[in-house]
């Protein structure tokens, strides 16, 4: 039994059918209410949504007490939902940056705390937390969202030496790519995206961005008892970015 945050579009919907193409049962749970519904409706009987607010302690028990009682367990959670904001430090204000923080990081702590009761009365469980390439290394306008990112690397390693004894793993997905869409507030301010882009993935090994279905893969790997002596772990899907920088010059030498 799963549940992943953010799971009514990109990559939370992504993971979310990978679950289900491997036999698991999977709530999408998302305050994007009318887009949950369609995913879950696509994907069959093994599927459901649940509205939910990550920010709302009251609304994580709502869900958790709604799980168990339909389920009788829970497996898994992704926390998967985030918010981005764009601006240099003078153009963010306190609330822009508070607001990151409370949906990235104290809503995945939010979410690890509710669900670590059951997980421990049934035996264990699997946390993964998707975080950020931006979580390794920083970018430029970016403080609010790269220090929830790193905050949330933070919360996985703690969490993942406070439950292991418990039998629950806890890792981080840090993807450079997928869900572009979170840019589109900012289209005007940043122009020709696919130019930026192309610029920023140039000098890693594989020089373009993580697809969802990559990053969903990863995340599922993780979930899985194929990974079960992993915790604690930051998995970079980010085709090498942070391995280092290509210098085409030196292939040709």
């Amino acid at each position: 039994m799963a549940i992943v945050t953010g799971a009514a579009r990109g990559t939370g919907a992504m993971t979310a059918r990978r679950f289900v193409d491997n036999g698991a049962h999977v709530v999408i749970a998302d305050l994007r209410e009318s887009e949950g519904l369609a995913v879950a409706s696509e994907l069959g009987e093994r599927a459901s949504f649940h509205l939910l607010d990550i920010t709302d302690e009251a609304s994580w028990d709502a869900l958790v007490c709604d799980v168990l009682e339909r389920h009788g367990r829970i497996d898994i959670l992704v926390n998967n939902a985030a918010v981005l904001h764009i601006g240099t430090i003078e153009h963010t204000s306190l609330e822009d940056f508070r607001r990151v923080i409370d949906v990235n990081t104290v809503g995945a702590f939010a979410g690890i705390r509710a669900v670590v009761g059951p997980m421990k009365q049934g035996g264990g469980g699997a946390i993964v937390n998707v975080a950020s390439v931006d979580a390794l290394v920083a970018l430029n306008g970016l403080s609010a969202y790269t220090a929830s990112k790193w905050g949330l690397r933070g919360l996985t390693k703690s969490a993942a030496l406070e439950l292991g004894r418990d039998g629950i793993r806890v890792n981080a997905v840090c993807p450079a790519g997928g869900n572009e869409q979170m840019f589109a507030p900012w289209a005007a301010q940043l122009g020709s995206m696919a130019e930026e882009t192309a610029h920023y993935h140039a000098d890693r090994g594989i020089p373009r961005g993580a697809t969802i279905d990559e990053i969903a893969d990863v995340i599922v790997f993780l979930a899985s008892d194929q990974s079960r002596f992993v915790t604690g772990a930051d998995i970079p899907v980010d085709g090498g970015q942070v391995a280092g920088h290509f210098l085409a010059g030196f292939n040709r030498v």
